[in-house]
């Protein structure tokens, strides 16, 4: 069964919030994350950072408006409280094939609330 892409990415968000480390499960096997000056290839690699983010950061995503969507690329406009931290202000940019995340790339900046 294929999901449409924005799906895909609504669940991503879901499962961000809930902690839940089946978010990997969302990821193609040679899937790609980008951001913050480095790029993690592979399920295994993705899975160590996503480990670490819920572990050490416990991110709260909110939607800042709708998702953008075009073929299998989806933006989304997002606020991320971390657990203790500052509110951070994020653009990520999906690549959706086959009702997986073939690459994910964000981008962040300190936001004041």
């Amino acid at each position: 069964m294929t999901s449409e892409p924005t799906s895909v990415v609504q669940e991503y968000f879901a499962r961000i919030r809930a902690r839940d480390i089946s978010i990997v499960d969302l990821f193609d096997d040679h899937a790609t994350l980008i951001g913050l000056g480095t790029t993690r290839s592979g399920r295994d690699a993705i899975r160590e950072f996503y480990l670490d983010v819920i572990e050490r950061a416990g991110p709260t995503p909110r939607s800042v408006g709708p998702l953008l969507a075009h073929g299998p690329r989806v933006a989304a406009e997002i606020l991320i409280e971390p657990a203790g931290g500052q509110t951070v202000h994020a653009i990520d940019l999906f690549v959706i094939e086959e009702s997986r995340i073939r690459a994910l790339t964000y981008f962040l900046c300190a936001h004041g609330e």
